[in-house]
């Protein structure tokens, strides 16, 4: 990856071709994670997307962690009220989380693999802080990161160890935060 870089009101970075492909599957993968994309996520008739609320929306897997982190209790001492909270507030969060991941999968897509740099518009630079934000929270938990010592004992596993690869696409991902970050 060669870091981004602000190009106007724009920012630009180039990625490899499995560069490309890796961030496009593990958002697709917390895209697919939270529901997915569905026919009235993208209607343009605001009274079906209103209407669309009230049927409850999409049903996350409750039990997962990473819904859970994903969508943290907002009144973790008080259920009745952050199961109100999730009541009114979670799916129209959920539906905000996939068309960020949209947007992301689309910009990787218009870089044709890698063999095009990868331009972020300026009004898709907050989708692409919050979606690598997702997947690495996502991935934090699938590998039991909590703390700053959980990741120091990961950093040393053996290579051969299987989730040696995820905690370097872990890291990797902070490197292209970081650098999202630094060329704002």
């Amino acid at each position: 990856m060669i870091g981004f870089a602000r190009d106007g009101d724009r920012l630009v970075a180039e990625l490899e071709e499995v560069e490309v492909a890796l961030v496009s599957s593990l958002v697709g993968q917390v895209v697919e994670l939270l529901g997915g994309v569905h026919e009235r996520d993208q209607s343009e008739d605001p009274f079906a997307a209103w209407a669309g609320e009230f049927d409850g929306g999409v049903t996350l897997d409750e039990g997962d962690p990473v819904i859970a982190r994903l969508f943290p209790d907002a009144y973790p001492d008080d259920a009745p009220a952050s199961a109100e909270l999730k009541h009114y507030t979670r799916d129209a969060l959920r539906r905000g989380r996939v068309a960020d991941g949209a947007l992301v999968i689309a910009d990787l897509e218009a870089t044709d693999g890698g063999a095009a740099p990868l331009v972020v518009p300026a009004d898709h630079v907050e989708a692409w802080i919050k979606t690598i934000n997702a997947v690495r929270l996502s991935l934090a938990v699938r590998l039991g990161i909590e703390t700053d010592a959980d990741h120091r004992q990961l950093e040393r596993l053996s290579p051969r160890d299987p989730r040696y690869q995820v905690v370097a696409i872990y890291d990797w991902l902070a490197v292209v935060m970081e650098s999202l970050l630094d060329a704002l």
